[in-house]
């Protein structure tokens, strides 16, 4: 390619004044025509792979970033659960502040339907654990409430801070 280029130049700067004013103008379409040749000369390295199922979706869902602080008195437990639907996702981590040993700390991270009546739900747990701190990412299995418990085994009031990013709505409490 670089022998024809050199070739192409040597002979626009022999070409008479009038025809290389001609030239000049149509001197895009000689070079995107070449550039077409030199691409289509250059042997193929892709292997196109099908779309399965489960890889892309449109859906219109709304972005969020919160970074949400919980107070946990000493021998205390609560559920902090934001709302997702499902294939939705978000990526996370939290840590504790004030906790003397992390074995104190016992925290679950799931996810459940939202029951409509007296039938069972669905729960589903992703990770369970102690210690201070935790990160992550989730694909929502199912539409419902994801989320995490923790259990403040301590004798001191800790403080969790999550941070959170993704798709899924914070719940009114």
């Amino acid at each position: 390619m670089k022998k024809l280029l050199t070739t192409i130049t040597l002979l626009f700067f022999s070409v008479a004044p009038g025809i290389k004013n001609k030239l000049l103008r149509n001197s895009t379409l000689i070079f995107v025509g070449l550039a077409t040749v030199s691409c289509a000369s250059q042997p193929s390295d892709w292997i196109d792979v099908p779309l399965r199922a489960g890889v892309f979706y449109q859906q219109q869902l709304n972005f969020n970033s919160d970074v949400i602080e919980i107070p946990l008195n000493a021998q205390q437990d609560l559920e902090y659960m934001v709302s997702m639907k499902q294939r939705g996702s978000f990526s996370y981590n939290w840590r504790v502040e004030n906790l003397s040993d992390p074995n104190l700390l016992l925290a679950e991270f799931h996810g459940h339907t939202i029951r409509s009546n007296d039938e069972p739900g669905e729960v589903m747990f992703y990770k369970e654990k102690r210690g201070d701190s935790s990160e992550g990412y989730l694909v929502a299995p199912f539409d419902g409430i994801h989320g995490w418990y923790f259990s403040n085994e301590s004798s001191d009031t800790i403080n969790i801070i999550i941070n959170i990013s993704g798709f899924h709505s914070l719940i009114d409490e």
